[in-house]
């Protein structure tokens, strides 16, 4: 059984290689996530982002902690997400809440994802 954390690291594994097999099955089908320049993404547009060739180029997670309750798991941690192309691209820093509920073959899944910039 994986823990919502480890599911969360695998999620965020393939936010960088686009692998939608591996993606799709870690997110529960109604998944919300409001980056941190509060556009709202759903499941399916996210799955549109990467088929089209979005990707980060690094997902680094720095710190995670993890709470659980029954039904649901509360993360919040900080990470440094890799975007855009290699030659142009920049780093941002982020501190972000995700929530996970029991479901899916990973025995958790990804409902919500909520991230805001880190003060310069």
């Amino acid at each position: 059984m994986s823990t919502p954390s480890e599911v969360f690291r695998s999620w965020a594994a393939a936010n960088i290689t686009g692998d939608m097999a591996a993606w799709s099955p870690l997110v529960d089908d109604r998944f919300t996530y409001v980056h941190s320049r509060s556009n709202l993404e759903t499941k399916d547009e996210l799955v549109t982002a990467f088929e089209g060739g979005r990707r980060y180029r690094s997902w680094e997670i720095e710190s995670l902690e993890e709470r659980t309750y029954e039904g649901c798991a509360v993360l919040n941690g900080v990470a440094h997400l890799g975007v855009g192309p290699a030659d142009q691209g920049a780093v941002l820093d982020i501190r972000f809440t995700a929530t996970l509920v029991p479901g899916g073959e990973s025995e958790w899944q990804l409902a919500a994802l909520q991230s805001t910039r880190l003060a310069e």
